[in-house]
């Protein structure tokens, strides 16, 4: 089959971002057939619908579909994208990018470049964030917010899919559902299902040339969001752990790591707020942490309401 890569987006409430990411698109230098999928997962409201349709009406580049998903959370989404794509579309490869993310014109071209070259199944990139307003500049030293640095060519797993291409093949053999709903609310579903992949034998890539943006709202810009996110991600990550591991002496294992990474976090703490450049990574590291343990015991933190 011919090359084709349909573009997934999920969207909520965000129309000018939207907007703006699937003008880019529109801008890309690609040869091959593209489709784009957008999922709405704003029943009431419809922006991202109306978003789509007014483009379209204005000849936009490539065809172009946009979809409800009533029920409400990430991993649902996801797996609508997957399920309506493989139903009604005829593609080689799918891209995800999320709606507050815009790409360079090479971008698309980049990740099926590295796919091609490695076989990989599942090619991830970085994300460079683009940050809204003024001040906060010790968040934005933050490695949350820098673009992940690999260099190009086959890797061990990918960590998030707001920039990932994945082969028809490898969604089709994996299998519904893709994204578990047990993280639908708390985010880490595509952490948790990379680890899934990579137990399934999956080959995973990384293409530096393939870098997005992302924007990053002023309210990120804040301790009190950082500190939230660092014992969401802790607590998803326990729980991913536990799911895929086996045996008292795994889950013994696994909590002794995240009690050393404790205390490790808590004992650097004073110092890296003696410093701009690492108080931002001090405190996400002892939030990350404080999470594991929290995930470990049934703790959850629901960041997508």
């Amino acid at each position: 089959m011919r090359t084709a890569v349909l573009v997934a987006i999920p969207t909520y409430r965000r129309p000018a971002e939207l907007e703006r990411l699937l003008s880019r698109i529109a801008r890309l230098d690609i040869a091959v057939p593209v489709t784009v999928l957008v999922a709405d997962n704003d029943p009431e409201g419809r922006q991202g619908e109306e978003v789509v349709a007014a483009l379209a009406a204005r000849s936009y580049r490539f065809p172009m579909e946009a979809i409800t998903v009533s029920a409400k959370g990430l991993a649902k989404v996801r797996n609508t994208l997957f399920t309506h794509a493989l139903s009604h579309h005829t593609f080689t490869h799918i891209a995800m990018i999320d709606d507050d993310e815009w790409p360079d014109a090479p971008w698309l071209g980049e990740l099926l470049r590295v796919q091609k070259v490695t076989g990989a199944d599942i090619v991830g990139a970085p994300v460079a964030s683009i940050f809204e307003g003024t001040g906060g500049s010790w968040m934005r030293r933050a490695r949350l917010f820098q673009p992940e640095a690999r260099p190009e060519g086959p890797c061990p797993i990918i960590w998030a899919s707001n920039n990932v291409l994945l082969t028809r093949d490898c969604i089709e053999t994996a299998g519904p559902p893709w994204f578990d709903l047990a993280f639908n609310l708390t985010g880490g579903e595509d952490v948790e299902f990379f680890t899934r992949l990579k137990a399934q034998g999956k080959r995973f890539a990384w293409a530096p040339g393939a870098l997005i943006f992302e924007s990053v709202p002023c309210e990120r810009m804040q301790a009190r969001w950082l500190l939230r996110r660092g014992l969401r991600i802790g607590s998803t990550d326990a729980r991913i752990q536990l799911r895929h591991g086996t045996g008292r002496l795994h889950r013994a294992r696994t909590i002794g790591k995240a009690v050393l990474g404790l205390v490790a976090s808590l004992s650097l703490l004073p110092l890296r707020a003696l410093s701009g450049k690492r108080r931002a990574d001090g405190l996400f590291s002892a939030a990350r942490a404080a999470g594991k343990f929290y995930g470990f015991y049934g703790g959850r933190v629901h960041e997508y309401q």
